[in-house]
C-alpha cells in the first residue's frame, strides 16, 4: 500500500482506491495499476476504504461489490454522498442486470464483470481519471468565471458597484452601440 495523497500535488499520478475482500484479487488489481503508473491505495474491506477515502485525494475507487458487512454498494452510495464527482467502478463476479441497473442509479461510473481481461479494467480505470480530470477543470473554469464577474460586477473602484458604469452600458447596448 502507498501513502495516501492529501492533495492533487502531482497531477500527472492518479490515485485509485482498491477495494476488495479477496487478497489474491486486490494483490493483482494494485500490481497492475503499479504497472501502468498509477498510485493505488489497497484495502480489504469497504469500512477501511472509505476512512481512507475521507482522508486522503482519491481521483477513481475501484470496488468488489460483494464483501462482508460492508458492500460495494454501499460503499458507492456513501462516496457519492460525500464527494459525487469521484468516479466508483464497481467490479463483481455475479453478473446480474438488476445489480447492474441498481449501482448505476446510485451513481456507478463503471460495472466490470469478473473474471476482466487487464485491458478491460485499465480502460475503465483510464475512462474515470479523465472524466475526474474534465470535472476538476470545469469547477476551476466556474470559479474563474464567477470571480471575473464579481470583479466587473463590483467595478474596478474598490469594490463598490460603479452604477454610471453600468448606464454607459446598458443606454450603449440598447442604442446598438459598443
Amino acid at each position: 500500500m502507498q501513502d495516501i495523497p492529501t492533495s492533487n500535488e502531482n497531477s500527472t499520478i492518479a490515485t485509485v482506491l482498491v477495494v476488495d475482500d479477496d487478497p489474491y484479487v486486490l494483490e493483482y488489481v494494485a500490481s497492475l495499476l503499479g504497472e501502468y503508473g498509477y498510485a493505488y491505495i489497497a484495502c480489504r474491506n469497504a469500512e477501511d476504504a472509505f476512512l481512507k477515502f475521507q482522508g486522503g485525494f482519491i481521483d477513481v475507487v475501484l470496488t468488489d461489490i460483494k464483501m462482508p458487512v460492508f458492500s460495494g454498494i454501499d460503499l458507492l452510495e456513501k462516496i457519492y454522498l460525500s464527494r459525487p464527482d469521484v468516479p466508483v467502478i464497481l467490479m463483481t463476479a455475479h453478473a446480474e442486470v438488476d445489480i447492474a441497473v441498481d449501482a448505476i442509479k446510485k451513481g456507478a461510473f463503471d460495472f466490470i464483470i469478473k473474471p476482466y481481461r487487464s485491458e478491460q479494467l485499465i480502460h475503465s480505470v483510464e475512462k474515470a481519471i479523465t472524466y475526474r480530470r474534465l470535472t476538476e477543470k470545469e469547477k476551476e473554469y466556474k470559479k474563474t468565471l464567477e470571480e471575473t464577474v464579481e470583479k466587473e460586477d463590483t467595478g474596478v473602484t474598490g469594490g463598490t458597484y460603479d452604477a454610471q458604469k453600468h448606464e454607459r452600458r446598458a443606454y450603449r447596448s440598447s442604442n446598438g452601440c459598443r
